[in-house]
């Protein structure tokens, strides 16, 4: 039998980190990050679990991976909106950030259904997740608002209440899609509903804000 060297596993499967980090944010969603094992998350990749320790180290740097490769990738769609946008003033910014939000909503529901678990009481992750990704994303919007209601265009709402009220009725949507099929028989991510939402949530938030 061939001595194997020390250092990285063996596998008979190529590892793709990607597929991995993708694959494990899906169970976490799904089941919480108490509900997730790396023996669990192994057999549903079909990797072995050695595999997921030697990339990550553990089950806590693994849930930190995922989430940064989705945060970070959300993120840069709003920067790049944001230079887009830059000569565009007042409500009319603010609807095309709302309307990315519905699209990246659409796109990543794992992460918002994580966001939930995880920032309804402190701990290590909840803390770490806040500053690390979700500051970032909320500093575009803080932006936009914090100058149109310098401007007077915009009626002065605390800023918890306001961001709660803008991304919190965006992102529920996909979050509950499950509720909303049950509910309403409507398939939230269908092209149809998605651009329904955007076109909604615009009407309703700029008519609730606009002076």
């Amino acid at each position: 039998m061939e001595k194997r060297s020390p250092g990285r596993p063996n596998d008979k499967h190529s590892t793709d980190l990607d597929m991995i980090m993708r694959s494990s944010i899906k169970e976490f969603a799904r089941q919480g990050y108490g509900g997730v094992t790396i023996n669990s998350l192994a057999k549903k990749v079909g990797i072995a679990d050695s595999l997921f320790h030697y990339h990550f180290g553990s089950k806590l740097n693994l849930w930190k991976s995922c989430m940064t490769l989705i945060g970070e990738e959300i993120t840069l769609k709003f920067e790049n909106l944001s230079k887009l946008s830059s000569d565009i003033n007042g409500l009319d910014r603010l609807k095309l950030f709302n309307k990315q939000l519905v699209y990246v909503s659409a796109e990543y529901p794992e992460f918002q259904q994580i966001v939930v678990q995880e920032v309804f009481s402190e701990s290590e992750r909840s803390i770490w997740l806040i500053s690390e990704l979700l500051r970032p994303i909320y500093a575009y919007f803080s932006e936009i608002l914090e100058s149109e209601q310098e401007k007077g265009n915009m009626k002065k709402i605390p800023a918890a209440n306001l961001t709660s009220f803008i991304i919190g009725s965006i992102t529920t949507l996909f979050s509950r899609s499950f509720q909303m099929k049950k509910l309403y028989g409507i398939d939230a991510f269908s092209p149809e509903e998605i651009e329904k939402h955007a076109e909604v949530m615009n009407e309703l938030i700029i008519g609730a804000l606009k002076i």
